[in-house]
């Protein structure tokens, strides 16, 4: 008797300005189905693996996980790399299918929803080890942190901000 599939849905950014990226995730997610296929598989299931490119682009990506859950009828969505890609996948894979999603880069927190699993970290636990430590290990009083005009750096300064503050200096802006 064969067994049905688990089948894994990968947006991976095979095109465009992060493909370096993508190719390295796909290659890497590639390489973990095919290790967990030759070890018996997932719950005694083999896992299928359905790559499909992002191409960088938020519509895109969504339209591809769309492509996944209709058509794939995948189980679970993985991938993504910026913030705003995440949240055209989530609008498919989460909100519209109800298909498990896991996100694993760094990212700006507030998420809430059992669907979804963000794996990587937030801007308070970047900087709650790190600013400390410098401040003690360099006598850091000040901290100028540029960055591009968007959610994740506005976040991480805020957080910045907070740990610098509650760590006896005062921060700059």
């Amino acid at each position: 008797m064969d067994l049905k599939p688990i089948k894994i849905g990968l947006i991976a950014e095979l095109t465009g300005p992060l493909s370096f990226m993508g190719i390295a995730n796909a290659n890497l997610t590639t390489m973990l189905v095919d290790d967990i296929n030759a070890k018996g598989g997932l719950l005694g299931r083999p896992v299928k693996l359905v790559v499909e490119d992002g191409e960088t682009s938020e519509s895109v990506a969504k339209e591809r996980t769309a492509k996944l859950i209709d058509i794939d009828k995948v189980d679970l969505v993985v991938g993504g790399i910026y913030s705003s890609t995440r949240l055209a996948i989530k609008s498919e894979a989460v909100s519209r299918g109800r298909t498990l999603y896991i996100y694993t880069e760094q990212y700006e927190g507030q998420e809430n929803d059992p669907l979804i699993f963000c794996t990587g970290p937030v801007p308070a636990q970047q900087v709650e080890p790190l600013i400390p430590w410098l401040m003690k290990s360099t006598g850091a009083k000040k901290f100028y942190l540029p960055s591009a005009d968007y959610i994740w750096p506005h976040l991480l300064n805020k957080a910045a901000s907070r740990v610098v503050r509650a760590n006896g200096r005062r921060d700059r802006r």
